[in-house]
């Protein structure tokens, strides 16, 4: 898994994720935004369910549209049935589309705690590109 660091921006949360590829960067900025996003993580996944996203019609090929709609995916299987990713196992990672299968475990209130609510990945300041040494890198705030 690749790294990320937070930093500083007037009341949201801002990151900065590099990953060895594609796949990985997405994996990362996923464990990222849910480490902002909680004290404690489930210990397991408890189910795995496939994950396709694609940016949406006239904006093929923008890979920070493409993260963006994978973090805002991601957040509303949390908010919508408390689901953390923690597996990630991907079929696609390219310009056009995402897919994976994702091992989710259950976020279980009284048991785990949060930190901060997410409420979007927002496009100030968003970026996603290849870097020289071929790694992949990101930078993206999310509103909190």
């Amino acid at each position: 898994m690749g790294t990320f660091t937070v930093f500083d921006h007037t009341a949201d949360v801002g990151l900065e994720v590099r990953g060895e590829g594609l796949a990985d960067l997405l994996a990362t900025a996923a464990r990222a935004a849910f480490d902002q996003m909680l004290e404690d993580w489930p210990e397991k996944a408890v189910l795995t369910e496939e994950v396709t996203v694609l940016p949406p019609p006239g904006l093929e090929g923008d890979l920070g549209e493409l993260l963006v709609t994978w973090l805002q995916e991601l957040l509303f299987r949390f908010e919508t049935r408390r689901l953390v990713p923690l597996e990630f196992d991907f079929a696609a990672a390219d310009a056009q589309e995402v897919r994976a299968r994702v091992g989710f475990g259950r976020f279980e209130l009284g048991r785990h705690r949060t930190r901060l609510e997410i409420k979007a990945v927002t496009y100030h300041e968003l970026r996603v590109r290849r870097e020289p040494d071929g790694a992949w890198s990101a930078r993206f705030i999310m509103d909190v």
